[in-house]
């Protein structure tokens, strides 16, 4: 060994001096040998002190043999380590060979050194002999592999999206994250197998699939896939749709060891979509079964959308997403356009827009619902020609008519009903223009702005004014407003409607509109446009057909005088119940007690005075075990509709005609039917009647009564069923829920 790293005593230096010469050569070479070791080799007296160190000392911890020697390993210890011994657990007195251990050491530039060591102790020399491993670079990749592993495992427990593992043939859990238990709304999963914890997949396929990816290393993938998951496990299945994938696990030999699974629950998105696809299909059919021309088109109105009313007012069919009608979608004011037919036939026509905006307000499209106004123009064309028969129908008309001068407005006529319902004589109305009759402020805004302009413009004319009475009272009215020539003077004839009703009905609509979304307030718009923007002109048109009737003597006008009528009433009534269904759907429930005897005795009685109730024998027995809570506007809905259907398709033969209201209520329901032994409904028709606008061959009505029932009965959570026969009667089952059930004793 060398001689500058074993310091010697005297008596050791004796014995070396006793140590014959062959044995000195060997000693020298097995230190040269111990100081090419890669590891650190040292030898330490009890207390610690180093008393030989090998040269990698200088490698592994940066310090020379010469700077160690002395000195305590202690000191060179990392201060988390300084206070556990070096023998930790290992009594030097009692053994001889130490396990295994490591120790964090300081490097001489202050780095950390992890040293794995291994020691013997001599007992007689009373000395140490340790070997330390430099195993940094080991700890290192450890701690580097520790960082990935949490890095991970975070990844894992925060991502966004449902994780999980499966591990072996049987798919056994071996991980799943916080979204994965809330799919499943399971807790202790892991070491559980698939199929124990949902064993409701095994009729979805699912196992089949995770199979065939352990088996074949192919990887599974759905979008919006229908799963259905036993939460609760009661049976009760819970739909859902996922997107996710199935991916094989490999190990270090490329064998399949399990199955990661990957995926986001969409069932919110889909159920979303289907909703506006429900819509969608909903707003379409309205637009097709609608008996008034309608069309939609995009912002440069071109035609999307358009029913075979439109079709047959053009003359032909139009080309989806090119042809362009004359722009009537842009035409806000509603002034009156004219279409030519492809035989040169000619239509005036009224577009009523209704325009959709987006959120930037900018507009996306349009539906226009086009009202035909030819027959009206030639009626106006026709009394023009008798200044009698003009007289007549102006003086008797029900609303209130004057005509003014188009440039002084000075009043030149005015009929009864005007003096009636403004409180003004003829001589007062004569002596007075247009402007007294409305309010100061109107005064100022009606000069101020572009309506004497419009008027003078325009041949036809509508508009919402107020009015002052001559007792002072302000009203709101609808003026509609035509181009004549009065005694060879340019004039305006102008018909008032008192809308004072309506427009308190609009103020609450709009209260109600804001807490509806943007859709359902488009589809609100429209509804009002086609019942109150179409009711007024049809209100007008009738009245000028009574006067007609009564006036004209010739066989042929008053037969086109009533068909017009019919057509007119039938519209009519369709618009009322378009205003129906949409008051349904779109107020909400106001469940009240409802006291059943009375209401249903009500309704009778209402519906009593109609013509064809004549005869008919009404039998009424309800027995109101249990107080019934409803909502009041759909229960009304629902029996007024089956009730006068009832009476309506009675047959008129029959000596003994009965409508039977039979029904009781408890606890939880109300269960009820009304029979007729009228005409009846084949079998084959049974589920169609409940079918927006769907109409038996042959039979009168709008089609959407059944319709509106059936929904009214689904929104106060019941149901309803028909049993009937051709010929034999018909008998409606309805259930509706006692939506407020008292409490029991």
């Amino acid at each position: 060994m060398n001689t500058h790293n074993i310091p010697e005593n005297d008596a050791a230096k004796k014995k070396n001096n006793n140590t014959p010469y062959y044995f000195e050569e060997p000693l020298h070479e097995l230190a040269k040998i111990l100081d090419f070791s890669m590891d650190l080799i040292c030898s330490c007296d009890e207390e610690g002190r180093f008393v030989w160190v090998n040269k990698a000392s200088e490698r592994i911890l940066g310090y020379t043999p010469e700077e160690l020697i002395g000195k305590k390993c202690r000191d060179f210890i990392f201060h988390e380590d300084a206070n556990i011994p070096i023998n930790e657990n290992i009594d030097f007195r009692s053994e001889t060979h130490l396990p295994m251990f490591e120790k964090k050491f300081i490097h001489k530039n202050t780095s950390i050194i992890y040293l794995q060591w291994s020691a013997v102790r001599d007992d007689v020399k009373k000395l140490s002999y340790c070997i330390g491993r430099d195993i940094t670079e080991k700890k290192n990749i450890e701690k580097a592999i520790e960082i990935e592993r949490l890095q991970f495992f975070n990844i894992y427990s925060q991502a966004p999206s449902y994780m999980g593992i499966l591990t072996g043939r049987d798919h056994v859990y071996e991980l799943a994250n916080e979204l994965y238990l809330q799919l499943i709304d399971k807790k202790d999963i892991i070491g559980k197998a698939v199929k124990d914890v949902l064993p409701e997949l095994e009729t979805q396929g699912i196992f089949e699939i995770l199979d065939n990816v352990y088996q074949t290393g192919e990887s599974f993938s759905a979008n919006e896939m229908l799963i259905t998951f036993d939460r609760y496990s009661n049976g009760k299945l819970k739909d859902v749709y996922l997107n996710f994938i199935f991916q094989a696990r490999r190990d270090a030999n490329n064998t399949i060891d399990g199955i990661f699974i990957f995926g986001n629950d969409v069932t919110e998105q889909v159920l979303s979509r289907k909703k506006i696809e429900e819509s969608e299909k909903m707003y379409k059919d309205l637009i097709h079964k609608l008996p008034v021309a309608t069309y939609s088109c995009d912002a440069e109105g071109r035609i999307v959308l358009y029913n075979k009313a439109a079709a047959a007012l053009w003359g032909k069919e139009p080309e989806l997403g090119k042809d362009v009608w004359y722009n009537s979608w842009n035409c806000t004011d509603n002034k009156e356009i004219i279409i030519e037919r492809p035989n040169g036939d000619k239509r005036n026509v009224l577009p009523y827009p209704v325009p959709f905006h987006n959120t930037d307000g900018d507009i996306t499209g349009a539906v226009i619902v086009l009202s035909d106004i030819t027959e009206m123009k030639l009626a106006q064309k026709e009394l023009r020609k008798s200044e009698k028969k003009y007289r007549y129908l102006f003086d008797n008309n029900p609303m209130p008519m004057w005509i003014i001068d188009l440039v002084s407005f000075k009043f030149l006529d005015v009929n009864k009903m005007a003096i009636l319902q403004y409180g003004y004589s003829r001589e007062e109305f004569l002596s007075m223009t247009a402007l007294d009759i409305r309010p100061n402020d109107d005064k100022i805004h009606f000069i101020k702005s572009s309506d004497t302009s419009n008027i003078n413009q325009s041949n036809y004319n509508r508009g919402i004014w107020n009015h002052i009475k001559k007792d002072g009272t302000i009203v709101p009215v609808e003026i509609i407003a035509h181009n004549i020539v009065y005694e060879g003077t340019a004039a305006r004839l102008i018909l008032s409607n008192d809308i004072s009703d309506r427009k308190k009905a609009e103020t609450n609509l709009e209260k109600r509109n804001r807490e509806l979304i943007k859709t359902n307030s488009e589809l609100d718009r429209f509804v009002y446009s086609v019942s109150h923007d179409l009711r007024s002109p049809l209100t007008s048109i009738l009245g000028l057909i009574s006067f007609i009737e009564t006036e004209s003597k010739e066989i042929d006008t008053l037969k086109h005088a009533e068909l017009i009528r019919i057509s007119i009433n039938r519209l009519d009534d369709f618009i009322k119940n378009i205003l129906s269904y949409s008051r349904n759907n779109r107020t909400g429930l106001e469940v009240e007690q409802i006291s059943l005897k009375e209401m249903i005795l009500d309704i009778v009685d209402s519906l009593q005075r109609m013509k064809e109730a004549k005869g008919i024998r009404f039998e009424i027995e309800i027995q109101e075990q249990k107080p019934f809570y409803t909502d009041r506007l759909r229960f009304t809905t629902i029996l007024k509709n089956l009730i006068s259907n009832a009476i309506k398709y009675h047959k008129k033969e029959n000596a003994d005609r009965f409508v039977k209201i039979l029904g009781y209520s408890d606890h939880e329901n109300l269960h009820f039917s009304i029979e007729d032994n009228g005409i009846g409904i084949d079998s084959e028709y049974h589920k169609k009647i409940f079918e927006m606008f769907f109409r038996l061959s042959g039979k009168d009505g709008s089609g959407i009564g059944l319709y509106i029932v059936k929904d009214a009965v689904e929104i106060v959570q019941g149901s309803i069923e028909v049993q009937s026969e051709k010929g034999t009667g018909t008998k409606f089952n309805i259930t509706l829920k006692n939506l407020k059930p008292c409490q029991k004793n």
